[in-house]
């Protein structure tokens, strides 16, 4: 009795401990080797431009996952999954000699492969729902957007650097076994925080960002350059409308390519400016007075010595006011003007422009740029940085200074994501316009940027002239460091166009940079083309209708034209300006027909309404064309 007495107590003792001292230990145990759990990403938010056009979205893919202790003859299934699934046969054979219980075998298939591994009916092999990454616009905005991983992690890009905002709760696969060791799973999925990602809105427009790749991947091509990097920006706001870069890539495809051309350069990598830099002198200088538009400067001739360095110009001038110093680029004449300015002084207002400190911009791995301290500026290097060489900036901060100017004196943090929305559509978070400092005063501004216009209209930037608008704009070419000798290249350069348009009132800051372009590879040849591409185009898409006084200064500088219902005034005439015959027949044109037509005709002014093509116009066409006159131009879709 005593005997079973002392069993009972042992075996309650033991009890008691099992299933209360220790049990939530042994719940644990009990549920890992019942259950299973596969983490699998929830639906990720969409990133779309300002108009609400999608740029990235999720959809919903298969992916294959086996159970390597359900599968009997593991070689034979790793050869034929690996034919369907165009994999690597051996590879797939370790994975189905695992142990454990899950193990991924492909992920976002099509749904044909589908059908082809469920019509093999092979034990251990199942399915999955995922959400898979997809960019609708392939190539468009690569660099802009990024990619995600396999895990649908974000890796580059607006995908990487806002990944906390994208990227929804988890969810997990459950797989259980049953008391005969049997494993199965589950039809659905425990969800944990199940809520979907967060929705980016770009300031950028897809029509507008389509037009800056077209034209700079044709001036990377015409130029037979290594690459090429363009911007467009709202110098008022400091909204990104546009960026890219050559080569570019489809992020639907990242891993067929190197991490090189994933980069997004704009922000990662640092160059030369070369003579685009001497805006930014320009405004320093005449802000503190120590030179005027007018004043005149030796420019020696095409020669001129630092210690034991020489300085060239492209050609050879002899006087040039400060004003042409900037329209012909002279060098010579932009150091003599530095030399004007303190190191101190002059290394205070690259500072105050945003060179050597980040942007602030929203993409992640931006670069600094490099600013050597003026404590240890030679006088050639402070000589060199007044034509741009000797100091290193981003393709970001260089346009954001061109802001500063465009803007009237005020530099903005550039941005470019405009709202995050959650599912329902509510607003989360909204980026403004921000002022950083001001740079320099409204008077100094509109002295620089009339020099910059003098520069489209008949210096260096000849090639960016935009009929029926005034444009401000800087050329700039910069040799290259040999990263052999450690000293600046003689076949290398960086050719590069930056400015803004309508100038008095602009609506655009674009800048186009083209890497080591063949033969002539000055910004004015192989930039400023695809500058004035990418403005007309994106100025006619924004509605932003040529000046009428701009026209007239176009027609007057050309001083000729031919076409049918015109005729040339007298030589004579005292005003210059342009008898005409009649009022062109605009019917059936395309609105952006209309718009350069009317630039042949500089005493009409023509008012559009409607969109599509021209279906009539008052007064009629071939009615006579007196100064002054105006006409009505209405479109109607075409059906």
């Amino acid at each position: 009795f005593f005997l079973f007495i002392f069993l009972l107590t042992v075996v309650g003792g033991r009890a008691y401990q099992l299933q209360i001292l220790k049990q939530p230990e042994l719940f644990r145990l009990a549920e890992r080797q019942r259950e299973h759990e596969v983490e699998l990403k929830s639906y990720r938010g969409v990133i779309c431009d300002r108009n609400h056009n999608e740029l990235a979205v999720s959809v919903e893919v298969d992916s294959v996952y086996a159970h390597p202790r359900q599968i009997i003859e593991q070689r034979k299934t790793a050869a034929i999954l690996s034919d369907i699934l165009e994999g690597d046969a051996r590879n797939l054979f370790k994975k189905l000699k695992n142990s454990s219980n899950f193990v991924w075998i492909d992920r976002g298939i099509s749904p044909v492969k589908r059908t082809q591994v469920e019509n093999l009916k092979l034990p251990g092999i199942y399915f999955i729902k995922e959400n898979k990454r997809f960019y609708p616009h392939c190539n468009i905005g690569g660099h802009l957007l990024g990619f995600v991983g396999i895990d649908g992690q974000g890796l580059e890009g607006l995908e990487y650097k806002y990944e906390f905002c994208l990227a929804g709760g988890s969810k997990y696969l459950l797989a259980e076994r049953d008391a005969l060791g049997h494993e199965f799973f589950s039809s659905s999925t425990l969800p944990l925080e199940l809520h979907r990602g967060h929705n980016l809105v770009l300031t950028v427009d897809l029509t507008i960002q389509y037009i800056l790749e077209k034209e700079l991947k044709r001036a990377v091509q015409q130029s037979h350059a290594r690459g090429g990097m363009g911007v467009i920006m709202n110098p008022k706001t400091g909204e990104i409308l546009a960026l890219a870069l050559q080569p570019d890539f489809n992020p639907n495809n990242f891993r067929s390519l190197s991490a090189d051309i994933w980069r997004n350069r704009i922000v990662t990598d640092c160059f030369d400016p070369g003579s685009t830099f001497k805006i930014f002198l320009g405004a320093a200088a005449l802000e503190e007075r120590v030179v005027s538009p007018e004043e005149v400067i030796y420019c020696e001739n095409g020669l001129y010595r630092i210690g034991k360095k020489t300085i060239h110009d492209t050609h050879k001038y002899e006087n040039l006011s400060f004003s042409e110093v900037i329209k012909y680029s002279s060098n010579i004449g932009a150091v003599k003007v530095c030399e004007r300015l303190k190191p101190a002084l002059l290394y205070e207002y690259i500072r105050r422009f945003g060179f050597g400190e980040k942007t602030g911009v929203d993409f992640p791995a931006e670069s600094s740029g490099l600013v050597r301290p003026y404590q240890n500026w030679k006088d050639i290097d402070r000589g060199s940085i007044s034509f741009g060489q000797g100091i290193s900036v981003t393709a970001v901060q260089l346009i954001n200074g061109l802001c500063a100017i465009a803007n009237g004196g005020y530099l903005m943090r550039p941005y470019i994501v405009k709202e995050v929305v959650n599912e329902k559509g509510e607003s989360i978070k909204r980026n403004h316009p921000k002022v950083i400092r001001n740079v320099v005063s409204e008077k100094t501004c509109k002295m620089i940027t009339d020099m910059m216009v003098m520069v489209v209209e008949d210096g260096t930037g000849k090639n960016a002239r935009i009929n029926g608008f005034e444009v401000a704009g800087k050329t700039g070419t910069a040799q290259k460091i040999d990263t052999a000798t450690g000293s600046f290249s003689q076949s290398k350069f960086i050719g590069s166009f930056m400015g803004f348009v309508p100038a008095r009132n602009p609506r655009l800051a674009v800048l186009i940079v083209i890497d080591e372009p063949q033969g002539r590879g000055f910004g004015g040849t192989v930039a400023a083309p695809a500058f004035k591409n990418v403005s007309e185009q994106t100025l006619s898409y924004l509605n932003v209708f040529p000046q009428p006084e701009s026209l007239f200064r176009v027609v007057s500088r050309n001083n000729s034209f031919s076409t049918d219902g015109f005729e040339k005034h007298t030589q004579d005439s005292p005003d210059k300006n342009y008898c005409l015959k009649a009022i062109p027949n605009f019917t059936g044109l395309s609105m952006r027909r209309v718009l350069q037509l009317a630039t042949e005709y500089p005493l009409l002014t023509v008012h559009l309404e409607g969109t599509g093509r021209a279906t009539s116009q008052k007064p009629s066409p071939g009615s006579p064309l007196l100064r002054d006159a105006e006409c009505l131009v209405t479109f109607k879709p075409v059906t």
